[in-house]
């Protein structure tokens, strides 16, 4: 048992939930309208990079063929200038150049990567994702536009997804005084288009849809479940079918903290309260027959929900 991935402490298995499900469809639909991009908003811990990171992965399954992807982490920077923004751009799409290359040449670098990639796989649409995409200035919309213009020059088109993050008030050192490129008229008829709000799982039916991806997932031929609950499971048990106990413990949490605010479930704490779920309720009882109200409470606690969600209550969704 000690290799089963619910007992690692990193790089535990993703699964296809509802949000991330929406989120697809939200892009293909931004295609449809011929848009160069859609901006996804979301709270901190409703899962945006995985999600991003789960539709590079898998962008077969939703797009119906193979198509070049790239997934960008924006840090917090002091640098606002075009080659700043473009060596953020050639990590996280693994094309360095020079040290000392200029920000026209780290631009043709990319536009190549971008261009170089559709070739290969014969596709005529690079998608970018760009995680922590609030920390962008008006200026790095530009810079963004400058590479859209050039792939299109060479015959293909870049679709970027930005990611926002819509509570973060971390302290940012870019300069305050600037334009918001929700404000210039080519940035925004350019990026700001299409627009989705994606949130952490949403009633029983979404949290009974992601257990259920769980009850599916396999270690060794072994599906979860059974591994670590084999005699419930033999009988029928399954987690997707106590998804009212999750729901009524998330209820009683709530009103025993008097939670105001969005009640969707965070991705952070669903992914924990399932380890716990499978691991200590069920893997730590020969007995278990299937979770209980307190079990479900009890496992929410422990994950974190009310920490997280005392400083969630307030914050915006959109």
């Amino acid at each position: 048992m000690n290799n089963h991935p619910m007992l690692a402490r990193h790089d535990r298995p993703w699964i296809a939930t509802r949000p991330i499900e929406h989120l697809a469809n939200a892009i293909l639909l931004a295609l449809e309208e011929d848009f160069e991009g859609l901006q996804v908003s979301g709270r901190s811990g409703d899962g945006k990079s995985t999600a991003a990171k789960y539709l590079v992965r898998h962008h077969v399954t939703w797009l119906k063929s193979a198509a070049p992807m790239g997934w960008v982490f924006v840090p917090r920077r002091t640098n606002a200038s075009d080659t700043a923004l473009y060596k953020i751009l050639q990590d996280g799409l693994r094309s360095p150049s020079a040290a000392t290359a200029a920000a026209l040449d780290r631009m043709g670098n990319i536009v190549d990567r971008i261009c170089n990639s559709c070739q290969i796989m014969q596709a005529k649409c690079f998608y970018l994702f760009l995680d922590e995409a609030q920390r962008l200035s008006a200026s790095d919309y530009d810079y963004l536009a400058n590479i859209a213009d050039q792939v299109k020059d060479s015959g293909f088109h870049l679709f970027s997804v930005f990611m926002n993050q819509t509570d973060d008030s971390g302290p940012s050192k870019l300069p305050s005084k600037r334009r918001s490129p929700q404000t210039i008229p080519h940035t925004v008829k350019r990026f700001f288009m299409a627009e989705h709000v994606l949130k952490g799982l949403v009633g029983l039916e979404e949290v009974a849809h992601a257990l259920s991806r769980y009850d599916l997932l396999e270690y060794e031929g072994v599906p979860y479940p059974a591994f670590f609950a084999a005699n419930a499971f033999e009988r029928g048990w399954r987690l997707a079918a106590d998804a009212d106990k999750v729901v009524s413990a998330i209820d009683i949490l709530r009103a025993e903290a008097a939670l105001t605010g969005p009640s969707d479930l965070s991705m952070f704490t669903f992914e924990r309260m399932v380890r716990r779920f499978l691991v200590d309720v069920a893997g730590g009882n020969p007995g278990f027959a299937g979770l209980t109200v307190p079990d479900a409470t009890r496992a929410i606690r422990k994950a974190g929900y009310l920490t997280l969600e005392h400083v969630r209550k307030d914050q915006v969704t959109a």
